[in-house]
């Protein structure tokens, strides 16, 4: 039909599941927790610019080391790795984290990075670690550990160093982030960072200016951008500022001031010697040798015709890497009238009584200079103490500095035929100066036993070895260890030094100690100087000058009636003395590689005695505590603590001050109680209104009733200020006795460990304080 229409029905969809109903708790949490993510977000923005100040702070003190190590390639390397962490902590930060899961993802990404760039090849996925992981970083820190002691300063940072660099800077890197960023204390980031600065001051004696002037400046920016990120008062700004600028001038002063190991400065004296600024002293002297020109160290005046070795320091242990000098427990303060004895020393052997007048320039050094073997030294000044065993003098107070004294000493002039006949028997105190390692190279070993032949007394053994070492074969060189990279005095660069045959006096030194004691012979290394140039003189008296290029090292080797007896195994430096001279020439087999005494007169090149000048005492040479560097570390870290804690007594008793002699009222008071529970832990919120407050306190602490109508007649003397014409009538009296019996409870609810950190780490200074400051009445109509 034509008007009918087809009705299509309408398609039919299944019946929705009904909803469950949300409830409203459900939907409060779900808006607190993205209120609070929100909340989180925006607080690690604003923390941006203090972690920036912390990766500055950061830069500048790896910055500090850059004296004592070669080239720039290491420091990018380091600052990378603390971009890396800090920044990484701040963007999970940015992103809701919570703050101490942002340091959390630092400490991540550290582990993750040295993983990736020192042990890749062992981990799962290049960062995962795993325990092949562990025992390469294992060795990687023993490398980097042997590798400073082997080398002195600027050393070149080998993958050993750079690995112990990179754990150090990335675990100072997450230190600072967590002070300064997670408990909010940033003042504490100066012990640390004014420790680090320091470091190069006590290796190499140098302390820069420019560079502790540069952590000063990064270390008030940290303060400035926490006290900008809190948005704290003008008043609480300025304090924290003069907080850092306090605690960083009297660094400063400190570190200008403080002794170091020897009393002298911590900066660098004319000199031109890196003696003792590096590990082993064995590698700061070929440092020096290879220096060009000499700077004048001492002079001296003697009544000898022989040649004169001066002796600073005997190095008589050997663990494998280095020779260091043990700390001998035989000391003797030195007196005008203290003569010492030789050890070993017997009533056969001829001696030579000698007088030497010396005067120290510009040598800085806690040894003296003095002939070996020297047995009375008077004149001197200052507090010096006699190594009986090494007869050396060594002061911790004292300095060589300027010095002019006498020394008396025996030269020992055994002959042939007495060292011959030594007894190969040896007293129990020198038995330890056989001691080697087990993991000696076998080189060392069979060279030893081929150079000594069927040799049955120790002086022809130790003859042989001097020798060997002298003969045509080897040649003196101070580049040749620098250029084939085994400047240093240990097991495998003695080996390589035995393959190559050309090194300088530490590697002849060295080898003829270690084959000695190889040989059943106790042997140590002396330190010192080449009698130096003969300037003339008149009568009995014969003057000469000592600069650092007189520099040297030699072994002595010990037997039994005789004692130390020195050898002069490098060939071109010195003389030999006439018991081991050779018996084909009878005369000194100095040889034509003499690079550092050609314009010497052979008269003065005596076997070289004791040790380069010790600008400012490195922690090589003696074993000793560095009390210097505890002292003045010490002294700084009460510093950088006490002026918090000093600045919080001082705005103590000024507002204290202030209400008794009615200059302050309510206000003051109140501000003071609010700082006061900050102090030990009490949450305070700017949002807090002064009832509010007092409601919170008198909710959470057990007062008393008495502390109680104390708070109440504190909170009415605020309030009637605020809000009455009339003002208030309290007198400060009454304020201060209130306030003070306030604090007594708070700090006795408080427990023991948060009572110390409010008297030393009072946290209304480190963090600010964000209380409400009450404003005045307004004055009455």
């Amino acid at each position: 039909m034509s008007g009918t229409r087809t009705l299509v029905p309408e398609p039919r969809t299944a019946p929705r599941a009904p909803q469950p109903p949300v409830s409203s708790s459900a939907r409060s949490a779900r808006k607190k927790r993205q209120a609070d993510l929100f909340t989180r977000r925006q607080n690690g923005s604003r923390l941006w610019p203090v972690t920036l100040a912390t990766l500055l702070v950061y830069l500048v003190a790896i910055s500090t080391l850059s004296p004592l190590l070669d080239g720039a390639s290491w420091w990018l390397s380091i600052a990378m790795l603390g971009v890396v962490i800090l920044c990484s902590a701040a963007a999970a930060r940015s992103f809701g984290a919570r703050t101490g899961m942002g340091a959390l993802v630092g400490v991540v990404v550290w582990l993750a990075m040295l993983v990736l760039f020192f042990a890749s090849e062992t981990a799962l996925g290049l960062v995962i670690p795993t325990w092949d992981t562990v025992e390469a970083f294992r060795g990687l820190t023993a490398d980097g550990i042997r590798s400073i002691n082997r080398q002195g300063t600027p050393a070149n940072a080998d993958l050993g160093i750079r690995f112990v660099l990179a754990v150090g800077a990335g675990a100072f890197a997450l230190l600072a982030d967590f002070v300064a960023v997670v408990v909010r204390m940033p003042a504490l980031t100066g012990i640390p960072l004014v420790a680090i600065a320091l470091v190069p001051g006590f290796v190499i004696g140098e302390v820069n200016l420019v560079a502790l002037a540069l952590c000063a400046a990064a270390y008030l920016v940290l303060l400035w951008s926490d006290t900008r990120a809190r948005q704290s008062a003008r008043r609480q700004t300025h304090g924290m500022l003069g907080i850092g600028a306090v605690a960083v001038m009297g660094s400063l002063v400190l570190a200008a001031l403080a002794p170091g190991y020897n009393g002298e400065s911590l900066f660098q004296a004319t000199g031109g010697s890196t003696f003792g600024r590096g590990v082993s002293p064995l590698v700061d002297l070929g440092k020096d040798l290879r220096r060009p020109g000499g700077a004048r160290q001492f002079s001296y005046t003697t009544t000898t015709e022989e040649s004169l070795y001066f002796r600073l320091l005997t190095l008589d242990r050997f663990d494998g890497t280095t020779w260091s000098a043990t700390r001998s427990n035989d000391r003797v303060l030195n007196e005008p009238d203290l003569l010492v004895d030789v050890p070993g020393l017997s009533t056969e052997i001829a001696t030579e009584p000698t007088t030497t007048t010396v005067q120290v320039g510009a040598m800085v050094a806690p040894w003296l200079p003095v002939p070996f073997p020297s047995v009375r030294v008077v004149g001197v000044s200052g507090r010096w103490l006699w190594d009986t065993e090494g007869l050396t003098l060594s002061s911790r107070l004292s300095s060589a500095s300027g010095q002019s004294y006498i020394a008396e000493s025996v030269l020992i002039k055994p002959t042939r035929e007495q060292l011959i006949a030594a007894p190969g028997e040896y007293p129990d105190d020198v038995s330890r100066f056989l001691e080697l390692p087990p993991e000696m190279p076998q080189i060392i070993t069979d060279t030893a036993n081929d150079v000594a032949g069927n040799a049955t007394n120790g002086f022809d053994k130790a003859f042989a070895l001097q020798q060997y070492l002298r003969s045509t074969d080897f040649t003196y060189s101070i580049e040749a260890p620098v250029e084939n990279g085994y400047d240093g005095d240990g097991f495998d660069v003695i080996a390589e030094f035995l393959e190559r045959k050309s090194g300088y006096c530490v590697h002849y030194a060295s080898a003829m100690a270690i084959m000695a004691r190889a040989l059943d012979i106790p042997a140590r290394v002396s330190l010192g100087y080449l009698p130096g140039d003969r300037l003339g003189g008149s009568g009995e008296r014969r003057n000469y000058t000592v600069g650092t290029d007189d520099l040297h090292s030699w072994p002595e080797l010990y037997f039994t009636g005789i004692g130390w007896v020195p050898f002069e195994p490098t060939p071109g430096r010195g003389s030999v003395p006439d018991y081991a001279v050779s018996l084909s020439s009878g005369a000194s087999t100095a040889g034509p590689n003499d690079l550092d005494s050609a314009n010497r007169d052979p008269q003065q090149q005596g076997p070289a005695a004791p040790a380069p000048e010790a600008q400012n005492a490195g922690s090589a040479g003696e074993s000793q505590p560095p009390v210097g560097m505890f002292v003045a570390l010490g002294l700084i870290a009460l510093i950088v603590v006490g002026v918090p804690a000093l600045s919080r007594d001082v705005r103590r008793r000024k507002r204290f001050r202030a209400l008794l002699t009615g200059r302050a009222g309510p206000p003051e008071a109140w501000a003071e109680l609010v700082d006061s529970a900050v102090d030990v832990g009490i949450d305070v919120s700017e949002a807090d209104t002064p009832r509010g407050f007092a409601t919170r306190l008198s909710n959470d602490l057990a007062l008393s009733d008495a502390d109680g109508q104390a708070l109440t007649r504190l909170l009415t003397a605020v309030e009637r200020l605020r809000f009455s014409s009339t003002g208030s009538s309290v007198s400060g009296e009454a304020l201060v006795a209130d306030l003070t019996r306030l604090r007594r409870a708070m700090a006795i609810n408080a427990p023991v460990p948060v009572r110390i950190r409010a008297a030393f780490a009072p946290a209304s200074v480190l963090r600010g304080t964000y209380s409400t400051r009450p404003a005045r009445a307004p004055k009455p109509l």
